[in-house]
């Protein structure tokens, strides 16, 4: 498929910062598990080690049969033992593999290769510090030993010490600068580092060495498709998939390239195809409902989320996604437990106490909304003393703390966010009416001639706020109104107001 002229999709709010946050968990150049990378160098080692033993080697079952066994078995051959270590890392099986590597013979377990094989399978076992025993005893005698150092740079990654990383890689660039391993791990770390502008160069480098270098080609596309150049993204897309027909990930990334542009049949045919080849991962099930969402077939992007919650129920990016197709599909009490469990999975993504704030206005539970809105001010503050979400939350948090019934304890926090709004805008001059209780006429005004929908669409529903908090129940009911008439549906307002509609009788 080409790509003709066609503008990006624009990101949703939410979208947008989850990217902002640096948490961007569809980043796609998750680095292969290293098991991978050991399995590929096995074979080199069995055919050195092959080449040296005369011995008939053990068999995989026998070498099997003797881990269950409590007593400490006898060294067995190392070829078999490579072999079978090769099967359990296919499986994930670390363990497993850790007890084989220490039945290696001596004489060979010393060797550096199979060293650094063992150092990188116990990254894979999380157990960074043993692997960085191993590689600093070889880098003691060799400071400049290529491979060693490739062994510490993963070791680097999985502690998420970047600078410490990028000097290692830096230092076999010096030595190797056609290092194919360190310019693909040097242009993910820029794209983790959100200098993706800096990476392009670094995997132009490598396929220049390696033109059908699988990561290579998926790195380059992402910086491509993050510059919004769709057309040299799919290219490089297209031969990984050419070169990789059973590789998933090629397979998933060309799918979210085709879903970024609207392109979303297509998309889900790449990402059904990733799923058969990798049922298991979470990401890949996100990104189905990405794209059947998209379809409007959001039933069954609910079950997709909803899988990955099942494969992975302590990361959060399935609960952005499922909270808010809960809404629309109004299954509220689950988008309420999903915001609830969003919130605590990762409480910097601050959407997540916005939808929880507004399920808890809902729920009629005013203080507890006020707080959710309260932190969720409080963290939009951290993340960007400017942005559009504050002044939202200021005054959400200010209704609840109204409508909680004790307005002396909310103008410390109503000074407080008068502080961070601009002068002179509605929004202040709504805070300050919060504040002292008087001035409605003049905002009303200043809302009748407000040019801006969206502006006096806010506006009114926090005015109509104010009078039902006031008691001015038909003055409030009329303002709900003229903001459902408005139609400015992309704001947490809108949904709010449809609330208050429904709870006076008054939706249509």
């Amino acid at each position: 498929m080409c790509f003709k002229d066609k503008s990006p999709v624009n990101f949703s709010r939410k979208d947008a910062k989850t990217q902002s946050l640096g948490c961007n968990p569809q980043f796609p150049l998750r680095s292969l598990r290293l098991c991978v990378i050991i399995i590929s160098i096995i074979p080199v080692v069995l055919s050195i080690i092959s080449c040296e033993s005369g011995g008939e080697p053990h068999t995989a079952d026998v070498i099997k049969s003797d881990r269950a066994s409590s007593a400490k078995p006898e060294p067995a051959d190392t070829v078999s033992l490579l072999r079978l270590i090769s099967e359990l890392l296919e499986q994930d099986d670390y363990e497993d593999a850790l007890v084989c590597f220490d039945r290696i013979k001596i004489e060979d377990a010393d060797t550096v290769t199979i060293k650094l094989l063992k150092a990188s399978t116990l990254i894979s076992a999380g157990k960074s510090g043993e692997a960085r025993a191993i590689v600093d005893d070889i880098l003691k005698n060799d400071p400049g030993h290529v491979p060693a150092l490739l062994v510490l740079s993963s070791i680097e990654e999985s502690q998420n010490r970047n600078r410490e990383q990028r000097a290692v890689l830096e230092q076999v660039l010096v030595i190797e600068p056609e290092n194919v391993p360190a310019l693909v791990s040097m242009g993910k770390l820029l794209i983790r580092n959100s200098a993706s502008r800096l990476a392009g160069p670094y995997f132009d480098r490598a396929l220049a060495v390696d033109s059908g270098n699988g990561e290579a080609l998926l790195g380059r596309a992402w910086v491509y498709r993050n510059a919004r150049d769709p057309k040299k993204a799919e290219a490089l897309l297209d031969r990984a998939v050419e070169l990789y027909p059973d590789w998933a990930m090629a397979w998933q990334e060309r799918g979210r390239l085709l879903k970024s542009v609207g392109f979303y049949p297509a998309a889900l045919t790449d990402l059904d195809k990733a799923r058969a080849l990798d049922p298991d991962n979470y990401f890949i099930a996100c990104d189905r409902g990405d794209a059947l969402k998209n379809l409007n077939r959001k039933t069954e992007a609910l079950a997709e989320y909803q899988r990955a919650i099942a494969l992975n129920p302590d990361y959060f990016m399935a609960y952005v996604f499922s909270s808010n197709l809960k809404d629309e599909l109004l299954d509220y009490d689950g988008a309420y437990k999903d915001y609830e469990t969003l919130a605590r999975l990762n409480p910097e993504y601050y959407f997540a106490f916005e939808g929880l704030g507004m399920h808890l206005m809902r729920q009629s539970r005013w203080l507890e909304a006020k707080d959710a809105f309260m932190e969720a001010y409080r963290r939009a503050l951290l993340m960007d003393s400017s942005g559009p979400d504050l002044g939202t939350y200021a005054l959400l948090a200010s209704v609840n703390a109204l409508r909680g019934g004790n307005r002396q304890a909310a103008q410390p926090f109503i000074n407080e966010a008068m502080g961070k709004i601009t002068r002179d805008s509605l929004e202040h001059r709504m805070l300050r009416l919060y504040r002292d209780w008087t001035g409605d006429m003049d905002i009303s005004n200043r809302i009748d001639q407000e040019k801006n929908l969206v502006v006096k669409s806010r506006m009114l529903f926090y005015l109509a706020c104010f009078y039902d908090i006031r008691g001015n129940k038909n003055l409030a009911n009329k303002l709900f109104l003229q903001v459902r008439d408005l139609e400015v549906k992309d704001m947490i307002e809108w949904r709010l107001n449809e609330w208050a509609l429904d709870t006076r009788g008054l939706a249509l």
